[in-house]
């Protein structure tokens, strides 16, 4: 016969343990509720009732922390669950084995994968650098308020843009879970919250403004981030194609860099010209490295230099400059070659742009005029900036060292 009293403060105190085993006394005033005495004697409190012909043990919590009164008041609430046919200890197995929000951006890294999705990289930097916060939680933890909040902040300190990014990805990965993975009972947290409004940018480096950039520049302790911001200025590629270069990827002796389709946002090959100060810089970083692997590396899981945030705040705050992103040096860059009246079709040639209107006109194209534009757009900008002047500006050299 199961072992029984009325439960008490003073006699949960009094109860003795066991050797060996836990010793288990039920209530006599409360239906179902146990406690459960350790050979080290500690009690807790357990609803134990039968559902379905299966005895299930309900946890109520530790006689130390949770009191009486509180337990009685817990088994009566699961034992009118139960009777309503509702089970608590299935739903904690349930949630116990439910997915993480970590677990399912594996799965999605898995399914972007497979799909070449291009933007995989920048969902990774997401999750690595904003979502930690709900990385351990289950996805049926996660509320439309943590959501929001998660987007509000984001919005005050990384940007609304960025926030916006961010949101997206949640939101995508939500559905994913529910469409693909056909997780139960699920319903997305993102779901009609309102993204921040984006204004189109316009914002370049002006030519007043260069002379401070490159003194900035140059004071840069960081050689990665002085090259990459040089680098970045200078072919007008993206921020992930720049980080990402590799020197399979660079041909100094016929001044281009081929950014490969896998890396395009386009899904195209890029040929980028390099200037004749591109070359310089590769050549410096050539001879310093012998030219194998990671134009850039590092010592993130991606084997190369990942988030120049920092450094770049440094270089703004250095050149007192204010609102100006990375991409905003590839929009620069456009705006100088447009300056030096060059058309549309080659600078949209030169940065990757890929669009139903432009690409026969691209596809039209020889190389020659394009490597000519970035020379000109280049070369402006370094006048501009004071590296060069007017009368230093000479036609792209030829012939040049392979490194």
């Amino acid at each position: 016969m199961p072992e029984k009293m009325h439960f008490t403060k003073s006699n949960l105190l009094a109860l003795e343990s066991v050797p060996g085993k836990r010793r288990r006394v039920y209530d006599e005033k409360q239906k179902g509720l146990a406690v459960y005495v350790t050979p080290a004697g500690s009690n807790t409190f357990y609803c134990i009732k039968k559902v379905d012909g299966k005895t299930e043990e309900i946890r109520i919590g530790d006689a130390a922390t949770v009191t009486l009164e509180i337990a009685r008041a817990k088994a009566a609430d699961i034992v009118n669950d139960i009777a309503r046919g509702i089970n608590p200890a299935e739903q904690k197995r349930i949630k116990k084995a439910e997915m993480t929000f970590a677990a399912l951006f594996s799965e999605w890294v898995k399914h972007c994968t497979i799909r070449e999705k291009k933007s995989l990289g920048k969902d990774q930097d997401s999750f690595r650098l904003h979502l930690q916060g709900l990385a351990r939680k289950k996805l049926s933890e996660i509320q439309r308020t943590d959501i929001r909040n998660l987007h509000a902040n984001l919005s005050e300190k990384s940007g609304k843009i960025q926030a916006n990014r961010v949101l997206a990805l949640v939101r995508a990965m939500f559905n994913f879970a529910i469409q693909k993975l056909d997780v139960p009972r699920l319903k997305n947290p993102a779901k009609g919250i309102e993204p921040n409004r984006e204004n189109s940018r316009d914002r370049r480096l002006h030519p007043d403004e260069m002379p401070r950039f490159f003194e900035a520049l140059a004071a840069e302790e960081s050689p990665d981030m002085r090259d990459f911001v040089m680098l970045s200025l200078l072919t007008g590629a993206r921020r992930s194609n720049v980080l990402g270069m590799h020197w399979n990827e660079i041909h100094l002796e016929r001044g281009t860099w081929t950014i490969p389709a896998i890396k395009a946002k386009g899904k195209e090959d890029i040929t980028v010209p390099l200037t004749n100060a591109a070359i310089e810089v590769l050549q410096a970083r050539a001879d310093a490295t012998g030219a194998q692997g990671w134009v850039f590396p590092g010592p993130s899981r991606t084997g190369h230099f990942v988030e120049p945030r920092k450094g770049w705040a440094r270089l703004l705050e250095r050149a007192g400059i204010e609102d100006l992103h990375i991409h905003d040096l590839r929009r620069t860059l456009a705006s100088f070659q447009i300056d030096a009246g060059i058309s549309l079709a080659v600078i949209g040639k030169g940065l990757g742009h890929h669009s139903q209107q432009t690409t026969a006109i691209y596809a039209r194209l020889a190389q020659n005029p394009v490597a000519d534009a970035w020379q000109k757009g280049t070369d402006a900008i370094l006048v501009a900036g004071g590296i060069k002047k007017p009368a230093e500006v000479v036609p792209m050299k030829k012939g040049r060292k392979h490194a």
